[in-house]
């Protein structure tokens, strides 16, 4: 493991800690429906022990409690002792941890890379190299998860769950139009129509109260722009996450693209229009004013208790440079506390989240997408199962593109995620050139990471 030195432990977990607000989307766990188990008793173990469990979603909370009973009532010899989360969470987990009293296994999300460079988090390459039933099982994730929590060839995260970029669309506005729904079009749904699309469907009027955007272009980066950049081929980090790539040609390339819909088409609100509005941007959609957007899957619940809306997704335009669409997910993992006692009880537990039946249950009690590709193809995109949107079938496509979220490898999100973002954010309104701010949100970013390169 990666171990720091010249500061206390204290501090590098105050350091490591960058990410808060992340939490807060993997907080938005949907309704949960009741799940059936296996039922079935694991074999006997010679592993004993009592590991404890942390979170951070209270959404979260029904679906875990759920999985770890019928963990317990296996009768292994290992029990999980479940701590529901915490109201602050990452502060209290890094207090715990930096107390030598943290959990033994925890959630965790794109913290991982500066945990891990910290040497908080254990390496399970051990275990799995001498399990061969784990090592199925994780051979059966998306790939994404291997890249982004195999550090050095150490693992440091055992997968489980993650979301999923899509368009969702107005029904009721495409047919007034006479337009295909995206879903219909399949691998034609690319940014060259939905520039068309955006054109037929917007009606303006004389205030942004009173006019109907055709597409809504969200600055964030999770649901937004850089979904697009992955599409169009660009990345926001060279492969060993040392370096920012924003200024490359394909990510230029794709933000030029979304800023036209705004700035020369006027198809899509500048900031002050949507603030005019006093509306977010999913309530936009929600009351009409927007008839296509992206947004992440944990808003296709809301989608469903609006009343009168009539509503579909696909995935995120293709680009015309690739023909590839994007997703950038928050891939969240179970992680092994690098101080535990307990490891072989630990690893028990871990083991079991990650098999089939409890991957295949994901959907159903967090409304989420499992780690398992396989698990994800049968449950996730697939509408019988999931329920609506009938178009998840096509977001198997926004899976095999997943990526992850843009992290550093040691530097904590907090020194730039934002302010990365508002540069990008200003290019899109005009406030800046595409090809200036980019490159200026490349050399931020950069001049960030040059204070924690070795």
């Amino acid at each position: 493991m990666l171990q720091s030195t010249g500061t206390t432990r204290r501090g590098l977990l105050r350091s490591a800690l960058g990410i808060a607000g992340l939490a807060g989307a993997g907080a938005l766990a949907a309704c949960v429906r009741a799940g059936t188990g296996s039922g079935a008793a694991g074999p006997a173990s010679k592993v004993t022990g009592t590991p404890e469990f942390w979170q951070w979603g209270t959404g979260y909370n029904p679906g875990f409690e759920t999985l770890v009973n019928e963990f317990n009532a296996r009768q292994t010899g290992v029990t999980v002792t479940f701590v529901p989360a915490p109201p602050d969470y990452w502060n209290k987990l890094t207090a715990a941890l930096a107390g030598n009293v943290g959990p033994d296994v925890f959630l965790m999300n794109t913290n991982a890379r500066s945990w891990a460079a910290q040497g908080l988090l254990r390496d399970l390459s051990p275990l799995i190299s001498k399990d061969k039933a784990a090592a199925s099982d994780h051979a059966a994730v998306l790939k994404a998860y291997d890249e982004w929590y195999r550090i050095e060839g150490k693992i440091t995260g055992w997968p489980w769950d993650y979301s999923t970029i899509a368009s969702v669309f107005n029904l009721a506005y495409l047919e007034a139009a006479g337009l295909k729904s995206p879903v219909e079009l399949g691998d034609k749904w690319d940014w060259n129509m939905l520039l068309e699309y955006a054109q037929k469907l917007t009606r303006r009027g004389a205030t942004p109260q009173e006019t109907r955007f055709g597409f809504i272009v969200i600055t964030g980066d999770e649901s937004g722009w850089l979904n697009f950049v992955y599409a169009n081929g660009g990345s926001y980090f060279t492969p060993d996450l040392k370096r920012c790539t924003l200024a490359s040609p394909q990510a230029v390339e794709a933000i030029e693209f979304l800023a036209s819909l705004i700035q020369k088409h006027r198809v899509a609100p500048t900031q002050e229009e949507i603030a005019a509005t006093g509306l977010n941007t999913t309530q936009m959609f929600h009351q009409g004013l927007a008839a296509i957007s992206t947004v992440g899957d944990w808003v296709f619940q809301q989608n469903m208790q609006v009343a009168g809306l009539r509503w579909d997704a696909s995935f995120i335009p293709k680009s015309p440079q690739t023909g590839k669409t994007g997703s950038a997910a928050n891939l969240r993992a179970l992680v092994m506390n690098a101080q535990t006692k307990q490891v072989e009880a630990t690893w028990e537990f871990m083991k079991y989240m990650l098999t089939k039946p409890v991957q295949d249950r994901i959907v159903s009690l967090f409304q989420e997408v499992p780690a398992r590709l396989d698990s994800a193809t049968e449950t996730y995109a697939n509408p019988e199962k999931a329920g609506p949107p009938s178009g998840r079938r096509l977001l198997r496509e926004s899976l095999l593109a997943t990526r992850p979220l843009p992290a550093h490898y040691k530097a904590p999100l907090a020194e730039y995620r934002a302010q990365v973002t508002q540069i990008v954010t200003d290019a899109l309104m005009g406030k800046i050139g595409v090809r200036e701010g980019m490159k200026q949100a490349e050399d931020f970013a950069n001049s960030v990471f040059a204070k924690y390169l070795d």
